[in-house]
């Protein structure tokens, strides 16, 4: 047996429901084994003699699980039958036993004394605040006070509701705004109507920036408005500002969304590619299973990949993800840009017939991090570092993948996954009402993720034609 264009020696026979060989079927099944040998584990209905095929020519089989699955209560026929759930049902399976609601993050202490000192500077440099006993951060009573331990923890919780990077992103326009008043000798904070909308104006004449990132940097400046003074400005809500808003939108040529969808065919052919001699063999294995849940999932790249600091209860661990039955693996997403309140989320990995077997990848992937973490709790996507995967990492390695695969890869990004995921589903004739419930929509916004191509145009034109 090659070396290379096969990684696995397995006895199709031992495969429920898929009767293809991987030579048949293209990507082939994923790497089980580890690299050390012991013995096997693997639920009755899997083959218990999958090697991965080494470049010493050695084999080895996969570690045992240390982690055993949550004790779920399932139907006493769940074991005899097919599951009854679907890619495509909106009826919640059993909740995993981490399901609970997650306390938030603690506020980045930097940014919550930036926007503490901006406060204060703005009332010092515009004079007394008005009705300031309407805003808790104009609030200054002494340290020795009863109640400023509750003031503290107070404020603590105003500014956890807004998410760290969307606080990053409103610090940013506030310096921005701050910085409009300087050049045109301002006193700051100027939130009159002739301030706003000459800043609107100053970032669409001068700056070049779109009208979408002009109203960002309108709610940073809102933001602000809302902690010196309890209130939403009048002035950016305006209907005056929002003409002005709406001509400059209209004048400005529309962008298109220039990324790449990865498709299912696509995402087949970065399978196999991870599957066939891709190093390291443990970035191959993490690879796998990020690029399956990220399509089948329809996900964010910062629901896989941390953005900062590691951190259990916002990032992926080994207990988040499940195996449920033998038809049905869950991974529940602690949070996402959706999500602010930490609700939660499962996405399910079926055991449904594929060439790239979505199920026992994940499920061997479960196997083989189990087997060398100490915790459940411990990050569930590790580099080569034993380190958290990073959206640099992830990233970077996309692009290799990518490119191995035989695409070009300027216009993919991480977000590929939920864009192709979308326009997969749209060509396979999804109804709205399941794309919105598979990428957790609340609106229609999916519908600018769907690409169309000459091909599938054909294909509608076909249709009115037959």
């Amino acid at each position: 047996m090659s070396t290379v264009s096969l990684p696995l020696d397995y006895n199709p026979a031992h495969i429920q429901r898929h009767a293809a060989l991987p030579s048949q079927t293209g990507a082939g099944l994923p790497p089980f084994a580890a690299q050390a040998h012991t013995s096997s584990f693997y639920p009755s209905h899997l083959p218990t003699n999958f090697h991965f095929q080494t470049t010493t020519g050695h084999s080895s089989t996969m570690l045992p699980t240390t982690f055993a699955a949550p004790n779920y209560t399932l139907p006493s026929s769940s074991a005899q039958t097919k599951s009854p759930y679907s890619l495509f049902t909106a009826t919640p399976l059993p909740v995993a036993s981490n399901a609970v609601a997650m306390e938030p993050p603690p506020v980045s202490k930097n940014i919550r004394a930036l926007i503490l000192s901006e406060i204060q500077d703005a009332g010092s440099r515009g004079g007394q605040i008005p009705n300031f006993s309407t805003s808790l951060f104009a609030t200054d009573i002494p340290i020795t006070h009863p109640l400023k331990p509750l003031l503290d923890a107070s404020l603590d919780a105003i500014l956890r509701a807004v998410s760290p990077r969307t606080l990053q992103s409103y610090m940013t326009a506030w310096r921005n705004f701050r910085a409009f008043h300087i050049s045109y000798n301002m006193p700051f904070p100027d939130f009159t109507l002739l301030s706003i909308t000459s800043f609107i104006s100053h970032l669409n004449t001068i700056k070049g920036l779109q009208v979408g990132s002009i109203k960002g940097y309108l709610s940073g400046i809102q933001f602000f408005h809302k902690l010196i003074y309890g209130a939403p400005s009048q002035e950016i809500n305006n209907s005056q500002t929002s003409l002005l808003l709406k001509d400059i939108q209209r004048s400005q040529p529309t962008r298109p969304d220039t990324r790449q969808p990865i498709t299912l065919d696509i995402l087949n052919k970065c399978i196999r590619t991870l599957r066939t001699g891709y190093q390291p063999l443990n970035t191959a294995r993490t690879l796998d299973a990020m690029f399956i849940l990220a399509f089948f999932g329809f996900l964010r790249c910062s629901e896989l990949a941390i953005t900062s600091k590691f951190n259990p209860r916002n990032n992926p661990t080994i207990s988040d993800l499940s195996v449920l039955d033998g038809e049905t693996i869950s991974f529940l997403i602690k949070q996402s840009k959706s999500d602010q309140t930490k609700k939660g989320h499962f996405i399910y990995i079926f055991n449904l017939p594929s060439p790239i077997h979505p199920y026992q990848s994940v499920q061997a992937y479960l196997q083989w991090r189990s087997s060398q973490a100490k915790s459940p709790a411990e990050p569930l996507f590790i580099d080569e570092s034993n380190k958290p995967v990073t959206r640099f990492w992830f990233q970077k390695h996309l692009k290799s993948v990518l490119q191995q695969s035989g695409f070009p890869t300027e216009r993919f990004s991480s977000h590929s996954f939920r864009i192709g995921a979308a326009t997969t589903a749209a060509q396979k004739g999804l109804s709205q009402q399941q794309i919105q419930a598979l990428g957790r929509w609340s609106s229609d916004a999916f519908q600018s993720y769907i690409r169309t191509n000459r091909f599938h145009i054909k294909k509608a034109h076909q249709s009115l034609i037959d």
